[in-house]
């Protein structure tokens, strides 16, 4: 993922995100620290290896309460319906162009009943992104 565009398109709205190098570094990181949304980017040349999304959907307590959405570069194998079948949230296909992410942030967190992300009495939240 483009992570100094991703970075930037939080500042732009105030949001905190934390980048974790492995799976395994987001898997603790998550399971210690409140999140509000995590960002997954697959990797389409290993689309099996995922789990440290499955270890966080697992997290008692908060695993299912946490939008995750799936960010690729979609080679077409999986539409939106597969992943969401695979307990993300939602999928955003690449590129990261930040009008359109937004809208998709916006989105997500209106299916998980949380205020919408550009809301301007909504505090920012911390959204974090595990490669």
């Amino acid at each position: 993922m483009e992570r100094k565009l991703l970075q930037a398109c939080m500042d732009v709205i105030r949001t905190e995100a934390i980048f974790a190098r492995t799976a395994a570094d987001a898997v603790t990181y998550f399971r210690k620290h409140p999140v509000d949304m995590v960002f997954i980017d697959i990797d389409r040349h290993a689309p099996g290896e995922l789990g440290g999304f499955r270890r966080m959907r697992a997290t008692p307590a908060r695993g299912s309460k946490v939008p995750i959405l799936a960010v690729t570069d979609n080679d077409c194998r999986w539409s939106e319906s597969d992943y969401r079948d695979a307990g993300f949230s939602s999928l955003f296909v690449k590129p990261i162009e930040p009008s359109r992410l937004f809208r998709k942030i916006d989105d997500v967190l209106c299916e998980y009943h949380m205020p919408p992300l550009l809301a301007a009495s909504r505090p920012a939240p911390h959204v974090s992104h595990f490669a």
